[in-house]
């Protein structure tokens, strides 16, 4: 069994980065990319998000897709411009979040599938 010390050591090599799109088959296209790349191990596609902002002035209410994905900190500048690469939207939301904690196992299954 893994020792706490190394449980929470292992989880901050590890991040979760949050992705919004237009639709489910540009989440599916761009998840699918990334995996295929060994950029990221696992990617969850959320539809029915309902996104709200500022723009030219004026409110916009949007359907969108949430991604979210699991990676190795080392690929977080590699994927961070693979999905820029990839994304419909001219400045797509992007956000990359450490992993503080987590499913060890998970956590060493997730560092075996990324790159």
């Amino acid at each position: 069994m893994i020792e706490k010390e190394e449980a929470d050591k292992m989880s901050e090599e590890f991040v979760m980065v949050y992705v919004t799109v237009d639709n489910e088959d540009g989440a599916v296209h761009l998840a699918t990319a990334l995996v295929l790349e060994k950029l990221v191990a696992y990617v969850n596609v959320k539809t029915g998000a309902r996104s709200i902002y500022e723009a030219d002035g004026m409110i916009q209410l949007e359907n969108e897709v949430v991604i979210i994905m699991f990676a190795a900190r080392k690929n977080q500048e590699r994927i961070v411009e693979r999905v820029k690469e990839l994304h419909s939207y001219a400045v797509p939301c992007i956000n990359v979040m450490p992993i503080v904690a987590g499913n060890p196992d998970f956590l060493d299954w997730v560092d075996r599938q990324s790159r």
